[in-house]
């Protein structure tokens, strides 16, 4: 037990403690027990000097856990790190059961004079040995979520579930699977109703990094696939599945063109941010040629993320177009070439050219056929 701690073993830890130091927020205190408070502060030093350097070891992360979470951690990844940043301020510190602590901790600083605040993270310490590991509470977070079995998927959420949906999301991931030759493997799908939600439940608190205004921003896998996330309420969110799908799924996912697998997963779930569908975003690029008849969608698609209409990247857009027709004239593993085209879309074109005919010559004139209604 870390009660029985001595001060003088926690001492002769101090050389592998160098680097962060934390401060306590207004005589804030990390245990009301002084030797487990001693091993808990060098401790967390240690994993957040490990956080601002960008790389955790066993000593203070479990392996299994940083896989788990991978989200989380990969969050934490150079935080606090540049001279604008304060020392971490530890807020409040408790037990449940005398043993794991859970640890609030802010990541403030000054930029030009003026003061911010960049995060805000619960951490859960777990004793192990004669120290402190730390993960993510999610377990804890979600342990009064409900959970449903629908096929090969297994929802959590709080509320109500939409059968309906998750019965869509369930055989649609079976297709997948089926498209790409692949077992369909159990999948946990967590299905928060806010992204404040899901980023509570994983521990950040406030991250001004993370869009926590934003209600639909997010959908992802986590646990090397085996869970998939999302703030959207939504059981049946495509759109942040198929990319991540693709990405363990396709030989090369080095090779993967993201416009156009944005693009596909723009064209099975609607784009991302909005949820608006295939023939809303035609309407809405009907509407641009409309209000500016000298639009050039070729011109428009090169321009990459700095072309939008609505907020929705006109790239990511026009590639779900072309996703869609190149299924209708071919299939499923056409499409799938063309999204393994290059990292940069070396051979995009060039696919395009040879499925569909379509070239710099022709690429405005097809989009404005493809959004035709």
């Amino acid at each position: 037990m870390l009660t029985s701690v001595t001060l003088a073993l926690a001492a002769s830890l101090s050389p592998f403690f160098d680097g962060v130091r934390v401060e306590a927020n207004l005589g804030a205190s990390l245990s009301e027990d002084s030797a487990v408070a001693e091993v808990l502060e060098r401790s967390l030093n240690a994993f957040l000097t490990e956080a601002r350097a960008g790389e955790f070891t066993d000593r203070c992360v479990d392996p299994r856990s940083a896989t788990r979470y991978g989200f989380f951690f990969q969050g934490l990844r150079g935080l606090g790190k540049g001279g604008e940043f304060h020392a971490p301020s530890v807020m409040k510190s408790y037990t449940v059961d005398g043993e794991s602590y859970f640890i609030t901790v802010a990541f403030a600083g000054t930029r030009e004079g003026q003061p911010f605040i960049r995060t805000i993270v619960e951490l859960k310490g777990v004793p192990v040995g004669e120290r402190f590991v730390f993960t993510s509470p999610f377990e804890e977070r979600t342990a009064d979520f409900s959970e449903k079995k629908v096929g090969s998927v297994t929802f959590h959420y709080r509320g109500a579930l939409d059968a309906e949906s998750a019965r869509s999301f369930s055989d649609f991931k079976d297709e997948l699977c089926g498209l790409c030759e692949v077992p369909s493997e159990d999948l946990d799908y967590y299905a928060f109703r806010t992204l404040d939600e899901l980023l509570k439940c994983y521990g950040y608190v406030h991250d001004a990094r993370k869009c926590n205004f934003l209600a639909h921003d997010l959908g992802f896998a986590d646990d090397q696939g085996r869970t998939y996330v999302t703030g959207t309420g939504n059981p049946d969110y495509r759109f942040g599945f198929v990319g991540e799908f693709l990405e363990r799924t396709v030989p090369e996912p080095t090779e993967l063109y993201r416009p156009f697998v944005t693009g596909m997963s723009t064209f099975y779930g609607g784009y991302g941010l909005s949820g608006d569908s295939m023939e809303e975003l035609k309407s809405q690029f009907r509407q641009k040629l409309e209000d500016e008849p000298k639009t050039d969608f070729l011109v428009e698609f090169r321009k990459g993320r700095k072309a939008s209409i609505q907020r929705h990247f006109s790239f990511y857009v026009m590639s779900a177009f072309l996703c869609e027709e190149v299924m209708g004239r071919h299939g499923f593993g056409e499409a799938l070439e063309l999204a393994q085209s290059g990292a940069n879309g070396e051979r995009f074109f060039s696919l395009l050219d040879s499925l569909l005919g379509v070239n710099d010559a022709n690429f405005h004139e097809t989009i404005v056929e493809l959004i035709r209604e």
